[in-house]
């Protein structure tokens, strides 16, 4: 079994969006072999935010008994691939020695909705759905 790990900062808005976006695609497309995780660089145990599971729960999607944890460099080392939302997240994992090969950017890059309002967490999302079909469609997950 492959491991891919969705990496933002905190772990309550864009990673676990993704991760959740990510196992209902790679379901509906009969993918399978893969373990899908998310953390945080700067994460503790929290719930995701309201906001992240309202806009996943348009889409049909509940996770909303996730909670939040931080990137060990165990987690980082064990998994085949780490999808972070930005440059500055994939700069904090290659210099604490994690191979570049298997860190990639989601999308242009996901800005953090933190403190958006609803809307701004839907266009999140809609980015963050955009990026992992991306993957798809580049056979990453094949």
């Amino acid at each position: 079994m492959k491991k891919v790990i969705f990496v933002c900062t905190g772990n309550t808005c864009r990673s676990p969006m993704a991760m959740a976006v990510c196992k209902k695609k790679l379901e509906e497309q009969g993918i399978t072999g893969w373990q899908v995780d998310s953390a945080g660089l700067a994460a503790s145990e929290c719930n995701i935010s309201e906001n992240s599971n309202e806009a996943l729960r348009k889409i049909g999607i509940n996770i909303s008994s996730f909670l939040s944890k931080p990137l060990t460099l165990d987690m980082a080392f064990e998994a085949d691939l780490i999808v972070v939302m930005t440059l500055i997240h994939k700069g904090a994992l290659l210099s604490a020695g994690i191979a570049e090969e298997k860190v990639i950017v989601l999308g242009n890059g996901i800005p953090d909705p933190f403190g958006g309002d609803a809307k701004v967490y839907e266009n999140c999302l809609n980015e963050i759905i955009k990026g992992i079909d991306i993957l798809l469609n580049e056979g990453v997950f094949n």
